[in-house]
């Protein structure tokens, strides 16, 4: 069911080359729907690609608020004309998207119309996209669970984890929201972060330096 759920889901990646911040665009192959997960400063890229192939934005889904991952919404939103997803708790973080590097003053406010919670199922075209709230690099971080692959924003990455010294952050809702949270899904996972390349969960469960599963230690 893995392979043909992956053989049905095509997912591209368009990569900030200045914050390598990664954002995905997640498209159903039998149709021109897509959603949009993280739109950072690469959102004219972005734009481009939906141009370029005749698809359609239907809805913007974001892993927490961070300028990084998030100024890019009221691009994608303009030309495509959807609504955006992210966890209540990171609502905080939108004020300071206008003083990041590389944002103009006059950038419209980043709007959420909807609320995303922890357990919630996002139901796309037949496809079940699954909310694991996971707090600790801000306090509303979430990863997307879509069948056999994870977006995990900025809560894991290959070999690594997010910052929690920022605005919002813990140390410790980090560690239990990966060793609770993601390190109790199938090891075959992969995962496809905020920032930089992909990796395998079962990978990270022995060989992350920062958070190791328990019967690795």
């Amino acid at each position: 069911m893995a392979e043909a759920l992956r053989d049905l889901v095509e997912l591209a990646v368009v990569v900030d080359e200045f914050f390598d911040e990664n954002c995905y665009v997640v498209r159903r192959r039998d149709t021109h729907d897509v959603l949009v997960v993280d739109p950072g400063l690469q959102h004219q890229r972005t734009l481009d690609l939906l141009e370029q192939n005749s698809l359609l934005c239907r809805r913007i889904l974001l892993t927490h608020g961070h300028p990084d991952h998030v100024s890019g919404v009221p691009a994608i939103k303009a030309a495509h004309g959807c609504e955006a997803a992210m966890h209540p708790d990171d609502r905080e973080q939108l004020p300071a998207v206008r003083r990041f590097p590389g944002n103009p003053p006059d950038l419209p406010d980043i709007v959420i119309e909807q609320e995303l919670h922890h357990g919630e199922v996002i139901r796309w075209n037949d496809l079940d996209i699954e909310v694991l709230h996971t707090p600790g690099h801000t306090r509303g971080s979430v990863c997307f669970r879509i069948g056999p692959d994870l977006l995990s924003g900025d809560t894991l990455f290959n070999r690594g984890v997010g910052r929690a010294d920022l605005p919002g952050g813990s140390w410790p809702a980090l560690m239990f929201s990966i060793e609770n949270r993601l390190y109790t899904l199938p090891p075959e996972t992969v995962v496809y972060p905020g920032h930089g390349p992909r990796t395998m969960l079962g990978e990270e469960m022995r060989l992350n330096p920062f958070v190791v599963h328990p019967r690795y230690r």
